[in-house]
């Protein structure tokens, strides 16, 4: 079924699985093994999808989705031997029916010697994703891109002031100490221009013992993640 690309808006939160989860259950002597796991990206949802594969080699299908990567979404599925269409788009309709982003699913199946049937499969499959999705823990995860300040100590309580004035919440802010002050926020997009407009003025260069280091691409951190000090 191969891979489908999506573009979220960068104002919309993400929810994610916060931890693996598995569910199983046997369906006419078939074992149906489902797992979930949290996958920031492709590449790591194929990395996940090798190691379910080597842990059960044994299994007649490991049927795999995921929507990985933000807000550039990889959608990926795929039948594993299974009729077309049996398995692996039931498990990605689980995902995109519960709006699970940075996530991968595979359901593994042993054989017990009795046919499903194109209907029991597509059924037993969206069961078993489905049944390890309601037993996932959930969060809600908001999308940033990471800035890191550095200045003098004698210039710390102004630079905090600024980013904070400027929408910066206390728990995306992240402070080290060393020869100079390193402050790495975490920055919501809609406050990106006047972070920018901030730090370019006079006043903010002023503050700044180097340029302004803007992370390339934004990450996602869980909506109540603190930026600890």
């Amino acid at each position: 079924m191969g891979t489908l690309p999506l573009v979220l808006a960068l104002d919309r939160p993400c929810r994610r699985p916060a931890a693996p989860a598995v569910y199983s259950f046997k369906e006419k002597r078939s074992e149906f093994i489902a797992a979930l796991f949290p996958a920031a990206a492709g590449d790591e949802a194929r990395a996940t999808l090798e190691s379910v594969r080597k842990e059960h080699h044994g299994a007649a299908h490991n049927c795999p989705a995921w929507r990985a990567g933000y807000p550039d979404v990889e959608e990926f599925c795929s039948d594993d031997g299974e009729p077309g269409g049996t398995a692996g788009r039931p498990i990605l309709g689980a995902l995109q029916k519960a709006g699970l982003f940075n996530a991968v699913l595979v359901v593994t199946r042993y054989f017990g010697g009795v046919k499903l049937g194109v209907r029991g499969l597509i059924d037993a499959y969206g069961a078993a994703a489905a049944g390890v999705i309601e037993r996932a823990v959930v969060e809600t995860a908001l999308p940033f891109k990471e800035l890191e300040l550095r200045c003098g100590y004698e210039h710390l309580a102004a630079l905090s002031r600024a980013v904070k004035s400027a929408g910066v919440a206390e728990n995306r802010l992240r402070t080290a100490y060393g020869t100079d002050i390193t402050l790495t926020l975490l920055v919501a997009p809609a406050l990106e221009e006047r972070l920018r407009s901030l730090l370019d003025s006079y006043e903010g260069r002023q503050l700044l013992a180097a340029p302004p280091l803007w992370g390339k691409s934004y990450v996602l951190a869980a909506e109540n993640q603190a930026g600890g000090s």
